[in-house]
Order: structure tokens, then sequence, then C-alpha cells
């Protein structure tokens, strides 16, 4: 009988420690999902309003008549360059589970307009919505799976890959505005 009972105690005992254990490491989870989240928004946030200044500031500097330039046929065009970073950032955004902005429609910005003022505003507009909405992801929303063209990845490759677009975007427009004899201007070269 005394074994029984000590038997007994030792099982509760340990289910207890198992409890208190897993309650722990639950908690140390959630706290590290928490600053992986920050960092992760934290980071892309950062990138992204960089990216924003330079598309800005990029797109400023370009004049406008050579908004319709491109380098050969078939090929974006300088303002659909500009607008193509807008495009992607309502696109990655959906993809996420957002919602693009009223009165925008992603698959016709690219070709909407040359006007340099309608451009800058568009590309504004998309950066403002694109990251207000990574600022909006629940901790849990980081793994959740979407589909990206056929392809099943997580909301949090989903932002790491705006982040690429972005970068990809900004350097074809480097391109095409030094092709234009536009340095960008915060370079030095």
């Amino acid at each position: 009988m005394k074994t029984t009972v000590w038997r007994y105690m030792g099982a509760v005992l340990l289910s207890a420690c198992m409890v208190l254990t897993a309650a722990a490491q639950e908690k140390k989870m959630e706290k590290t999902m928490g600053a992986m989240k920050a960092s992760v928004q934290g980071s892309f946030l950062k990138q992204s309003a960089d990216m924003e200044k330079k598309f800005v500031d990029l797109a400023g500097a370009v004049p406008q008549e050579k908004y319709a330039w491109r380098p050969a046929e078939g090929v974006r065009s300088v303002a659909e360059s500009f607008l193509h970073v807008a495009v992607g950032n309502y696109i990655t955004m959906t993809v996420m589970g957002g919602k693009v902005p009223e009165g925008v429609n992603p698959r016709e910005l690219e070709k909407s307009t040359t006007d340099k003022a309608k451009i800058v505003e568009a590309v504004k507009k998309s950066f403002m919505a694109l990251s207000d909405y990574v600022k909006s992801i629940p901790d849990n929303d980081l793994s959740r799976e979407v589909d990206f063209f056929g392809n099943k990845i997580t909301v949090l490759e989903m932002v790491m890959f705006a982040s690429g677009h972005q970068h990809e975007t900004l350097g074809q427009s480097i391109a095409y505005a030094r092709s234009n004899g536009v340095k960008p201007p915060w370079s030095g070269m």
C-alpha cells in the first residue's frame, strides 16, 4: 500500500513538473515569436522606408520627358518600372491577406500613367499600404501558409519576398536612370 501511494504521488509530482515545464516553454516560445516578429517587422519596415525614399528621390530626379523611355521594345518604360514596385507591393500584400486601397487596380496600375507626380503618389501610397499591413500581422500569422502563384510559402517568406522585390526593382530603376544620364541623388558616383 505504501508503495502504491508513493508511486501515485511520484506520478502526480512528475505530471505537475511536466505541466509547469510545458507552460514555461510555451511562454518562452511566445516571447521568442514576439521578438522575432518585432525583428522581422522592424527590419522590413526599416528597409522598406529606405526603398520608398530612394524610389521617390530617383523618380524626382528623372525628367518627365524620360518617363516614356524604354531600353528596348517590349521592355518596361521608366514609368512602368516605377509603377512596377507599387504593383509588387500590392500583390505581396494581398497574397498575405491585405486589402488594396479603394480605387487601386494593381492589374492596370503599371500602364496607367506616365505622369511623374501621379507615379510618385502611387509609389508612396503602395509603400504606406504594405507597411501598414506588415505592422498589423499577428505573431501567429508569420508561419501561416499562403499560395503565391501556385507555391505554398509562409507569410514570413512573403515579407522577405516583398523586400527583395523592392530592392530588385530599385536596381532596374537605377539602371534606367543612369541610361538616361541621371545619377541617383543618394549616390556619390
